[in-house]
């Protein structure tokens, strides 16, 4: 086909005319069409314009939550903080995730109560103590528990009674016979007088009355803590004991440290006296057999003690 041709075709092509139906018919389509995709991209828009507040008030409420989350026990969200916190407790996954948790918020709230009470806030510190006393009552049975050794209290020593020597009498002097005098040769009777003897008072023996011995009372102590490795990580599944000598097997070990190195001890101390406890962390490689230990001391006090980090080093 030469170009003439084509061009005459096209021509012709042109110059027909399509019928009214299929007219009408394509008209429909591209209009359908076009509005189907007018709806589209509107329906897009407001879908976008619908998430923007939700998007916005999605972050408020983040912001807030952290900023809740970091009030102090003098900031009026302080009791906002532990309702939070008291949520998540009720959300863990695991048990030992729940103790693990609750154990950092006893802490946590030991150290705002310490802090408050140094910067001269009684009130504020109150109110640290009293939520630590709630988490640590939400604990209840399941942190571990030991007894620490409690002295057996001395009794007094009762005051001996004093008793009094009793006077001995006084010696009586016997008067001595006097000489008669004669006057006629016939002798004269002599009358030798009796001396009546001196009463002797005696004091009733004294009898000290003993001093009453106080009860001794007994309150809980939770005794908490963490456990770091060689390389400064949490270390867990660490045996904790009071005992200087390693366990002799898994089954000899109570006490355990959780998934994040942190344990907790329930025990009770006698009030007014004072106690200094030590407690001994082991691990044994399970692939080398390599023993690491640590330790540490603190004095007990009521109703938390943290204790300070371990850290584990190996043992030769």
């Amino acid at each position: 086909m030469n170009d003439d041709r084509l061009l005459f075709a096209l021509k012709r092509l042109g110059e027909e005319e399509l019928s009214t139906a299929s007219d009408r018919r394509i008209r429909g389509r591209i209009e359908t069409a076009w509005t189907v995709r007018a709806l589209t991209f509107a329906r897009r828009g407001f879908s976008v314009r619908r998430l923007v507040p939700v998007l916005a008030a999605l972050v408020l409420v983040a912001g807030s939550t952290g900023t809740v989350l970091s009030a102090g026990s003098d900031s009026p969200l302080w009791d906002t903080r532990v309702v939070l916190e008291s949520v998540g407790a009720l959300l863990r996954p695991s048990n030992d995730d729940r103790v693990a948790y609750l154990v950092d918020l006893v802490r946590s709230r030991t150290e705002e109560a310490a802090r408050q009470q140094a910067a001269g806030h009684p009130g504020a510190a109150a109110k640290a103590q009293v939520a630590a006393a709630s988490a640590l009552a939400q604990l209840g049975g399941d942190a571990p528990r030991i007894e620490a050794p409690v002295p057996a209290p001395t009794a007094p020593a009762s005051p001996s009674p004093v008793r009094t020597a009793s006077p001995s009498p006084a010696p009586s002097a016997s008067p001595s016979a006097m000489p008669a005098r004669t006057d006629a040769p016939t002798p004269i009777r002599t009358v030798t007088p009796t001396t009546a003897p001196t009463p002797v008072h005696t004091e009733p023996p004294v009898t000290a009355t003993p001093t009453p011995t106080a009860v001794p009372t007994k309150q809980p102590v939770v005794i908490t803590g963490t456990v770091h490795d060689a390389a400064g990580a949490n270390a867990a599944n660490v045996c904790i004991s009071t005992s200087p000598t390693p366990p002799t097997s898994s089954t000899a070990c109570t006490i355990r440290t959780g998934t994040n190195g942190t344990y907790a001890i329930n025990t009770s101390a006698t009030t007014g006296t004072t106690y200094t406890i030590t407690l001994y962390a082991y691990f044994t490689d399970p692939v080398t057999g390599a023993l690491s230990s640590g330790s540490a001391t603190a004095t007990m006090t009521a109703p938390t003690t943290v204790m300070p980090l371990i850290t584990l080093t190996p043992r030769r």
